[in-house]
């Protein structure tokens, strides 16, 4: 979507082999008795996907842009241009595994999300988007360091789906 677009791969085995090992330690706890919850591959450093697509091109013997050509759609609303593994402040954990990382869960309590809830359906009744945005950025980790990519045209009143209604 983007000629600067980075992200990491695995191999379809390293996948498989990833899903059976987090599914065989989800009963297990670490040292500090905090259980992981997202198991990570150690994969490298990522690779941008341009040049991926160009070195594919190369390989099947054709020249990129005159044989075969690159199309850029752009980049969609909420994509990352560069990958990330762990939120800046998720506090990464030890699995004893190698070539596997994993980061601890962290959760609020059932009183925390509703006070969150609380004062987001208030801020969507008062169509206040700096106070949901402060509601959002308090609960969701990294949300404040998002890219702002802001659409074209009037801000849209906040309003809630019906099926996100609260009592």
């Amino acid at each position: 979507t983007s000629p600067d677009m980075i992200r990491y791969f695995m191999t379809i085995r390293e996948a498989c082999d990833l899903v059976l090992t987090a599914a065989s330690h989800t009963g297990t706890r670490s040292a500090d008795s905090e259980r992981a919850a997202v198991y990570v591959l150690k994969m490298g450093q990522p690779v941008r996907i341009m040049d991926l697509a160009e070195r594919m091109i190369r390989l099947a013997g054709y020249e990129p842009g005159e044989d075969i050509e690159i199309i850029v759609s752009g980049v969609r609303p909420g994509e990352r241009l560069n990958e990330i593994l762990f939120a800046h402040d998720e506090p990464m954990a030890e699995t004893g595994l190698d070539g596997v990382m994993a980061a601890k869960p962290s959760f609020a309590g059932r009183a925390k999300i509703q006070s969150w809830l609380a004062r987001l359906d208030e801020a969507i009744r008062a169509d206040d988007r700096t106070a949901a945005n402060a509601v959002l950025d308090e609960a969701i980790p990294d949300f404040s360091r998002r890219e702002q990519r802001l659409p074209d045209g009037p801000e849209q009143p906040l309003s809630r789906p019906a099926a996100a209604s609260l009592p």
